[in-house]
Protein backbone atom coordinates (compact mmCIF):
# COMPACT_ATOMS: atom_id res chain seq x y z
CA UNK A 1 0.00 0.00 0.00
CA UNK A 2 1.40 3.37 -1.04
CA UNK A 3 1.52 6.58 0.97
CA UNK A 4 -1.62 8.01 -0.64
CA UNK A 5 -3.60 4.89 0.21
CA UNK A 6 -2.25 4.98 3.78
CA UNK A 7 -3.37 8.60 4.12
CA UNK A 8 -6.75 7.69 2.64
CA UNK A 9 -7.23 4.93 5.21
CA UNK A 10 -6.19 7.21 8.08
CA UNK A 11 -8.55 9.96 6.89
CA UNK A 12 -11.37 7.42 6.72
CA UNK A 13 -10.56 6.15 10.22
CA UNK A 14 -10.63 9.70 11.58
CA UNK A 15 -13.89 10.42 9.74
CA UNK A 16 -15.44 7.37 11.43
CA UNK A 17 -14.28 8.59 14.83
CA UNK A 18 -15.71 12.04 14.15
CA UNK A 19 -19.09 10.53 13.29
CA UNK A 20 -19.07 8.67 16.63
CA UNK A 21 -18.15 11.94 18.40
CA UNK A 22 -21.05 13.64 16.62
CA UNK A 23 -23.45 10.94 17.78
CA UNK A 24 -22.27 11.22 21.39
CA UNK A 25 -22.65 15.00 21.34
CA UNK A 26 -26.14 14.61 19.87
CA UNK A 27 -27.11 12.20 22.65
CA UNK A 28 -26.06 14.90 25.14
CA UNK A 29 -28.17 17.48 23.24
CA UNK A 30 -24.99 19.37 22.38
CA UNK A 31 -26.24 20.06 18.86
CA UNK A 32 -23.55 22.59 17.84
CA UNK A 33 -20.81 20.11 18.75
CA UNK A 34 -22.69 17.31 16.96
CA UNK A 35 -22.85 19.42 13.79
CA UNK A 36 -19.20 20.41 14.04
CA UNK A 37 -18.11 16.77 14.23
CA UNK A 38 -20.51 15.85 11.42
CA UNK A 39 -18.80 18.51 9.31
CA UNK A 40 -15.38 17.15 10.25
CA UNK A 41 -16.50 13.61 9.39
CA UNK A 42 -17.66 14.71 5.96
CA UNK A 43 -14.53 16.73 5.24
CA UNK A 44 -12.22 13.86 6.21
CA UNK A 45 -14.30 11.34 4.23
CA UNK A 46 -13.89 13.53 1.15
CA UNK A 47 -10.17 13.91 1.78
CA UNK A 48 -9.89 10.12 2.01
CA UNK A 49 -11.41 9.83 -1.45
CA UNK A 50 -9.16 12.58 -2.80
CA UNK A 51 -6.05 10.85 -1.41
CA UNK A 52 -6.93 7.74 -3.43
CA UNK A 53 -6.89 10.01 -6.49
CA UNK A 54 -3.48 11.33 -5.35
CA UNK A 55 -4.77 14.79 -4.48
CA UNK A 56 -3.46 16.25 -1.23
CA UNK A 57 -5.85 18.77 0.31
CA UNK A 58 -5.33 21.06 3.27
CA UNK A 59 -8.35 23.33 2.93
CA UNK A 60 -12.05 22.97 3.59
CA UNK A 61 -15.27 24.63 2.57
CA UNK A 62 -16.30 25.80 -0.86
CA UNK A 63 -12.86 25.12 -2.32
CA UNK A 64 -13.14 21.50 -1.21
CA UNK A 65 -16.53 21.19 -2.93
CA UNK A 66 -15.13 22.49 -6.20
CA UNK A 67 -12.08 20.27 -5.99
CA UNK A 68 -14.20 17.20 -5.27
CA UNK A 69 -16.42 17.87 -8.28
CA UNK A 70 -13.42 18.50 -10.53
CA UNK A 71 -11.49 15.39 -9.46
CA UNK A 72 -14.43 13.00 -9.73
CA UNK A 73 -16.27 14.43 -12.74
CA UNK A 74 -15.07 11.61 -15.02
CA UNK A 75 -16.56 8.94 -12.78
CA UNK A 76 -19.54 10.85 -11.35
CA UNK A 77 -22.34 8.91 -9.68
CA UNK A 78 -25.51 9.72 -7.75
CA UNK A 79 -23.65 8.92 -4.52
CA UNK A 80 -21.22 11.73 -5.23
CA UNK A 81 -24.16 14.16 -5.33
CA UNK A 82 -24.94 13.08 -1.75
CA UNK A 83 -21.36 13.93 -0.77
CA UNK A 84 -21.62 17.39 -2.35
CA UNK A 85 -24.95 17.93 -0.59
CA UNK A 86 -23.33 17.03 2.74
CA UNK A 87 -20.44 19.41 2.10
CA UNK A 88 -22.79 22.21 1.07
CA UNK A 89 -25.01 21.78 4.10
CA UNK A 90 -22.29 21.36 6.71
CA UNK A 91 -19.79 23.95 5.46
CA UNK A 92 -22.06 26.73 6.71
CA UNK A 93 -21.72 25.39 10.24
CA UNK A 94 -17.94 24.96 10.30
CA UNK A 95 -17.52 28.15 12.36
CA UNK A 96 -21.13 28.86 13.33
CA UNK A 97 -21.24 25.66 15.37
CA UNK A 98 -18.31 26.90 17.48
CA UNK A 99 -18.13 30.69 17.64
CA UNK A 100 -20.37 33.70 18.20
CA UNK A 101 -20.96 35.72 15.03
CA UNK A 102 -22.72 38.82 13.78
CA UNK A 103 -25.81 38.42 11.60
CA UNK A 104 -27.84 41.45 10.49
CA UNK A 105 -26.65 43.47 13.46
CA UNK A 106 -27.36 40.74 16.01
CA UNK A 107 -24.73 38.74 17.86
CA UNK A 108 -25.60 35.07 17.81
CA UNK A 109 -24.01 32.02 19.38
CA UNK A 110 -23.90 28.44 18.19
CA UNK A 111 -27.02 27.43 20.16
CA UNK A 112 -28.97 30.23 18.44
CA UNK A 113 -28.57 28.65 15.00
CA UNK A 114 -27.78 24.99 15.54
CA UNK A 115 -30.80 23.18 16.93
CA UNK A 116 -31.88 19.55 17.00
CA UNK A 117 -33.29 19.67 13.47
CA UNK A 118 -30.05 21.08 12.03
CA UNK A 119 -28.09 18.40 13.90
CA UNK A 120 -30.31 15.56 12.65
CA UNK A 121 -29.87 16.71 9.05
CA UNK A 122 -26.13 17.16 9.54
CA UNK A 123 -25.67 13.70 11.03
CA UNK A 124 -27.70 12.07 8.26
CA UNK A 125 -25.63 13.77 5.60
CA UNK A 126 -22.31 12.96 7.30
CA UNK A 127 -23.31 9.31 7.68
CA UNK A 128 -24.11 9.11 3.96
CA UNK A 129 -20.85 10.84 2.95
CA UNK A 130 -18.86 8.44 5.13
CA UNK A 131 -20.66 5.47 3.58
CA UNK A 132 -19.87 6.71 0.07
CA UNK A 133 -16.21 7.20 0.98
CA UNK A 134 -15.95 3.80 2.64
CA UNK A 135 -17.48 2.12 -0.41
CA UNK A 136 -15.18 4.04 -2.74
CA UNK A 137 -12.07 3.02 -0.79
CA UNK A 138 -13.28 -0.56 -0.46
CA UNK A 139 -13.82 -0.82 -4.23
CA UNK A 140 -10.20 0.24 -4.70
CA UNK A 141 -8.79 -2.19 -2.15
CA UNK A 142 -7.79 0.44 0.38
CA UNK A 143 -10.04 -0.87 3.18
Amino acid sequence: MGVFEKFAKKYLDEASKDLERAKRAFELSDYPQAVFYAQQCTEKAVKAMLEVKRRVVYNHGPELIGLFVEVFEDEWSKDFEDVVEALEYLTEYYTRARYPFLLRGEVLGPEDVVDREVAVKGLERAKKALEVARNYLRARGVV
